[in-house]
């Protein structure tokens, strides 16, 4: 059986005058590929290379003391472990010296993996982690060397941290650069060059730290795949096969394991509610059952016992001409080649008969499969002919369809028709109005380096527009005073003029919209409709008419904030100004803004020594039903529990009694309430502290 393990030689630079960033990030990526390789492939050999070491010990300098000084070798390739990681460590600080070529560290690399030949390792891949730097460098063993690591198929990978990416013109695809500065000297700008030649002399991939370890771990899977099974023709005929994949459509997900919280606990439910009542039913009245979406269904132990196993294979159904399977009902992920089973002769006659009288007649092969006795759930296949070719036998090629009842799913009804079909000038005037609505910071520029191979959708070190600027602005601001007084954050929407800034579109881009806009209702002419014209003015006469000129001149508001004097009539014109205003955005923040201004006044009505209560009960009251009004549940429900708190912590037992368990002023609830929230207002209500603080009020 083929393997899929791999040796990996790491290769890495530990000479005095390599920048001390270049080996702390070179350290911990090869501890990062450890690990991952201790977790994840167990039968990975891996072994490493110091270049710059004092002492010198490697299997090329023992046979030769004149070649590869300066290099230490590790032991022996060996399978990750965690002990492995620890004597990295402390094999990785090993006295340094300025000296050390790197080509020497790639020679050993390649002597060791010779050694290592014995293993029958599928894969053999060094990796060089080097600081190509302004000390000289000997280049007379490079031809020699990239010639080895190319013919000996040894992939090589090349990580340093000056590597920067930008855009091939002619490919299109990333290319590794190294970034250039003032401080370069003749001998950097060398070495830089040879190490940007590996990618074309050897293959070799040339990526910075941040793409290293994806690049390690970019591995194919070499297995070859087989499925063995027999093609079962009534009860006579049987047919050795064996399946290939021949296309797969593969996604990698990875799972992320999440744990519940300490206090979330599964219990069994024995309470239900009838029209409002809750029931409490017996314990011998229960039995065994399980939720499917809102219905209850009893528990049947007779489900559990598992219907026999099918016999694994393929099991024929009929002969279906090709044309009467529409092309909507193959489904699957992958396309299986079937071909006789190796070796043996009497399938090969049988299947190569098998198809010539198929393309004969045109017809296909309905069968059901079954994969194996473990995967024991039939699929409704067709087996589509291939006639056979001087270089290949002849062959089925196997396709999933859909079940019957899914059937109904695959019947779409046409979605456009021919006086409605689009042609490529509307086309592209659509595509052209997308793409200039499009926000995503993208680097236009395609010769400027950057550290990653693709462009960040939102490069948060360099935003290039105030509008991502704005944004977050006000994000970073919002996370920061989350648990801080809302009058900080209401003050800075005021400076920023937030509704304004956040809601703009930058200026190019709203002229580039503007230009597609306009190009796209020249390509797509429509016809006015004057009755729903009228329709929709008609509507807004309703909604909107027209004040009178003495009710204008007698609402006048004069005061602009909400006071501590007459805090309800000042809350109750202020809301009539909000009520007034038509954007619905605009309203929306203006009313945040004076609802945050109501809840300084309650706070500080609070902090009197001497309470009134009916003046907080009205004040309250008010800002509750605005907050019903305009959908501010959520800052109602937070101020409510700071309301709490501040009863509870400044021991305003009067307040908490009379005015907001009796006048029910607590959280608002959405709708009808459900038992979940009548038990979170109990909760709130009948908190113990009230309780025990004052006899006097148990009874509520």
């Amino acid at each position: 059986m083929a393997s899929n393990k791999e040796c990996l030689i790491i290769v890495l630079d530990v000479r005095n005058c390599a920048a001390e960033e270049f080996k702390l990030k070179s350290v911990k990526c090869v501890a990062e590929i450890i690990k991952d390789k201790i977790v994840s492939d167990k039968k990975d050999y891996v072994s490493f290379v110091l270049v710059g070491c004092e002492e010198s010990n490697n299997e090329l300098y023992e046979a030769d003391n004149s070649v590869c000084q300066n290099v230490l070798q590790y032991e022996n390739t060996q399978l990750c472990t965690w002990q492995l990681l620890l004597r990295f460590f402390k094999f990785v600080n090993a006295t340094a010296c300025d000296e050390g070529e790197w080509l020497d560290g790639l020679d050993v690399a390649i002597a060791m993996l010779h050694s290592a030949q014995p293993l029958k390792c599928a894969r053999q891949r060094i990796l060089l982690l080097y600081d190509f730097n302004f000390m000289t460098q000997r280049h007379d063993d490079y031809d020699k060397i990239c010639s080895k690591i190319l013919h000996e198929n040894i992939e090589l990978i090349v990580g340093s941290h000056n590597i920067a990416y930008i855009d091939n013109a002619e490919t299109n695809q990333p290319q590794a650069i190294f970034q250039f500065t003032r401080k370069s000297n003749i001998h950097e700008l060398e070495n830089q060059k040879h190490a940007l030649q590996l990618v074309s002399n050897c293959n070799a991939v040339l990526c910075s730290f941040k793409e290293t370890l994806a690049s390690v771990f970019k591995v194919s899977n070499r297995r070859p795949w087989v499925w063995n099974a027999k093609l079962h023709i009534g009860s006579q005929i049987s047919i050795s096969l064996q399946g290939i994949i021949a296309m797969k459509n593969e996604s990698h997900i990875k799972l992320k394991k999440v744990w519940g919280e300490d206090d979330e606990l599964v219990e069994r439910e024995e309470r239900f509610v009838i029209k409002g009542t809750e029931v409490t039913p017996l314990p011998e009245d229960l039995i065994d059952g399980y939720m499917l979406g809102g219905t209850p269904v009893p528990y049947d132990e007779t489900l559990v016992e598992l219907p026999p196993a099918h016999a694994p294979g393929l099991h024929f159904v009929g002969f279906v001409k090709h044309s009467s399977i529409p092309d909507a009902y193959f489904c699957g992920d992958s396309l299986y080649m079937l071909v006789h089973q190796k070796g043996n002769t009497s399938s090969a006659q049988k299947l190569d008969a098998l198809v010539r009288a198929l393309i004969a007649q045109k017809c296909v092969i309905l069968c059901w499969k079954i994969f194996s006795v473990k995967f024991n759930t039939p699929r409704i296949v067709v087996l589509i002919p291939q006639e056979s070719k001087d270089d290949s036998p002849a062959t089925l090629y196997m396709q999933e369809l859909s079940y019957h009842a899914q059937h109904q799913f695959w019947d779409f009804p046409s979605l456009r028709t021919e006086k409605t079909e689009c042609n490529k000038d509307q086309l592209k005037a659509v595509d052209n109005l997308i793409d200039s609505m499009d926000l995503e910071c993208t680097l236009k520029d395609t010769q400027q380096p950057r550290q990653r191979r693709k462009n960040d959708l939102l490069p948060f070190d360099g935003l290039p527009s105030i509008f991502e600027q704005n944004v977050m602005d006000v994000l970073e601001y919002k996370v920061i005073s989350k648990k801080k007084d809302e009058e900080l954050f209401d003050e800075m929407l005021k400076q920023k003029n937030f509704v304004d800034v956040f809601w703009r579109v930058p200026e190019p881009i709203e002229e580039k919209s503007k230009q597609a806009a306009a190009a796209l209702k020249k390509l797509f002419p429509l016809e006015h409709s004057y009755a729903w014209l009228e329709k929709l003015k008609a509507k807004e006469q309703e909604q909107n008419p027209a004040p009178a000129i003495k009710q204008e001149s007698e609402d006048t508001i004069t005061i602009n904030s909400v006071g501590l004097m007459t805090p309800v009539q000042d809350y109750k014109q202020l809301l009539q100004k909000v009520r007034s205003e038509l954007n619905t955005t605009k309203r929306d923040a203006q009313f945040q803004s004076l609802a945050a201004q109501m809840r300084v006044v309650i706070n500080t009505l609070l902090e009197r020594n001497k309470l009134d209560l009916n003046q907080l009960n009205e004040v309250i009251k008010l800002y509750r039903d605005s907050c019903l009004e305009f959908n501010s549940f959520a800052e109602y429900n937070q101020f409510a529990n700071q309301l709490k708190t501040k009863a509870s912590e400044r021991n305003l037992q009067e307040f908490w009694h009379s005015i907001v368990v009796e006048k029910q002023l607590g959280p608002l609830v959405l709708g009808e309430p459900t038992l979940e929230d009548e038990l979170r207002l109990k909760a709130f209500y009948t908190k113990p502290e009230f309780e025990a603080d004052d006899a006097g009020f148990q009874g509520i």
